[in-house]
């Protein structure tokens, strides 16, 4: 009943007709690249552009639609997994909606529809989008990626995803090293932490400043855990000189209990108050 409503509302959604932008079979061509920041699946859509499964670094992947000349008019577009016309044993499956903007960039589409679409195209479906054209357009248009030569394209682009970092510079700019109550030693969790900092520093040889601010909960008085957030901040900048890290690299501030991220009332927003960021910039 589910998957009968869902093909009545997809029936409903689109126009009668629309122009269809989809490489011939013979003719399809997946491309794989990237490095150890991000992979790129890519295959080429005549006529339209290029649909694109991009996975970064610590994170899921996303798609992408770019455009050589953006035939479709900004708006809600209609996603669906659609059933090629020689496989009567499977059905349209609806994946919702994305918003199409203008620009080379038609459409960007989050995981949680991008695994469907990976998902549709690993069962033979034909991942879709349908939006209406511009104005003075007499039909919708539809861009359709074709799943021919998919399996061989997904076991090289999952090649280029186990050489990824386990975080991105956003992720790592977001990370902070915690500490015990009191403590200025580094735990497994922090070194952890710092070790996936140092692969990323390795790999991207833009990344300019490691920039540290040392933090402590109310504990005890202002100039204490000022003293002890200086102290935090050295252990993390000789973990970072001992792996490699050039100590000129490295800017430090100490802030001691000035500017909490949670609630000193409590112990667990006590400890998300012991920290020390790390922020790495680039020129």
């Amino acid at each position: 009943m589910t998957r009968l409503l869902s093909l009545v509302l997809l029936a409903l959604a689109l126009p009668a007709q629309a122009m269809t932008f989809q490489t011939r079979m013979e003719e399809v061509k997946w491309s794989v690249d990237g490095d150890k920041f991000e992979c790129r699946l890519s295959q080429a859509v005549t006529g339209y552009g290029e649909a694109v499964f991009v996975r970064r670094a610590g994170e899921r992947p996303t798609f992408q639609l770019k455009a050589w000349s953006n035939l479709m008019q900004p708006g809600q577009a209609q996603l669906y997994n659609d059933a090629p016309s020689w496989r009567s044993d499977r059905r349209a499956r609806v994946l919702g909606q994305a918003t199409v903007k203008d620009g080379p960039v038609t459409l960007e589409v989050p995981y949680q529809q991008a695994g469907q679409m990976l998902a549709g195209l690993a069962d033979g479906l034909l991942p879709t989008i349908h939006r209406a054209g511009w104005a003075n357009a007499p039909d919708s248009v539809r861009v359709v990626v074709s799943s021919i030569g998919y399996k061989q394209a997904w076991s090289e682009f999952q090649n280029c995803i186990s050489g990824l970092l386990p975080m991105n510079i956003d992720q790592i700019s977001r990370s902070a090293v915690s500490f015990a109550s009191g403590g200025t030693r580094l735990d497994p969790g922090a070194k952890s932490l710092l070790d996936t900092a140092l692969a990323y520093l390795e790999a991207d040889p833009d990344i300019e400043t490691v920039q540290l601010d040392a933090h402590s909960d109310n504990v005890g008085d202002r100039l204490t855990n000022r003293e002890l957030s200086r102290q935090r901040a050295l252990a993390v900048q000789s973990y970072l000189t001992e792996h490699g890290v050039a100590e000129e690299k490295i800017t430090m501030r100490f802030h001691g209990d000035r500017y909490p991220v949670a609630s000193n009332a409590t112990a667990v927003g006590r400890a998300k108050n012991r920290r020390v960021t790390l922020r790495l910039e680039k020129p």
